[in-house]
């Protein structure tokens, strides 16, 4: 959180940039480690120039160039992934390189969403707003659960978690990204309607919530608990955000949709 607000205060395109593709490098590695200890062979090169082409978004390059260069890295990156097969004598399988192609969206691409937020006018209140729905989700899921939980939500992917506390992490997503959206609006002039903020935050919580069963079923997969534990008491880096990875992109959806209509 420390880091985040740091982030948040210094406004910094640059900076922004780099916390993002930070993320995503950490996040590629925890992902193959992940893999590896099932015994895959994901092709790490492969993720870390997906992180490497977060750069592109916050660099000055026309956005007919970047997509022309995302065109041709597309391409190249399969025939390499392809020709490692080869090389490694199937050692790598096509079974590896469907895990590297799922590493560079699972990771470096939804976490691009993060930064995308970053360029939206208002963009750090959103990226705020994306935070507080998942931590909001968190936290009155975690409270209501672990006390009047009482039905599964997903016995086999996650068993801790019931449907009573997903329901109360709903209502909790709603009523924090309300009360941004409420502060933002008397104290930084916005002009979110607080009706559709909710529910935004609605969505957000849902959404989040398949992000983070989505995780735990990786980690059940690959019979892990956390996915590193370089953040004592939450995991690694894809423990923490792994709701805020289909947060992002779906709150970038609504705002893309506002501004079209």
């Amino acid at each position: 959180m420390a880091v985040l607000i740091s982030v948040l205060v210094l406004n910094n395109s640059i900076v922004d940039t780099l916390f993002v593709t930070l993320l995503s490098f950490i996040g590629i590695y925890e992902y193959n480690k992940c893999f590896k200890n099932k015994g895959y062979h994901p092709i790490p090169f492969v993720g870390y120039i997906g992180c490497l082409g977060l750069f592109l978004l916050g660099a000055g390059i026309d956005s007919a160039i970047k997509m022309n260069i995302i065109r041709i890295a597309i391409p190249i990156l399969l025939v390499y992934m392809f020709a490692y097969i080869v090389i490694k004598k199937l050692e790598v399988n096509i079974v590896d390189v469907a895990i590297t192609a799922l590493s560079i969206i699972y990771v470096p691409f939804l976490f691009s969403f993060i930064k995308l937020l970053f360029l939206q006018p208002d963009g750090r209140i959103l990226v705020i707003l994306a935070f507080a729905s998942s931590v909001a989700t968190d936290t009155f899921a975690y409270e209501i659960g672990s006390r009047f939980g009482k039905h599964k939500l997903s016995p086999v992917v996650s068993p801790k978690k019931s449907i009573e506390g997903s329901i109360a992490g709903a209502v909790g997503s709603m009523i924090a990204c309300s009360v941004v959206a409420a502060i933002t609006n008397t104290y930084f002039s916005t002009e979110f309607n607080i009706i559709v903020i909710a529910v935004i935050g609605l969505v957000l919580s849902i959404v989040g919530q398949i992000g983070d069963l989505a995780a735990s079923s990786i980690k059940r997969y690959c019979g892990q608990k956390d996915f590193s534990n370089l953040l004592p008491g939450h995991g690694g880096i894809l423990d923490r955000f792994d709701s805020i990875m289909f947060v992002a992109p779906i709150l970038y959806a609504f705002i893309y949709l506002i501004n079209l209509i």
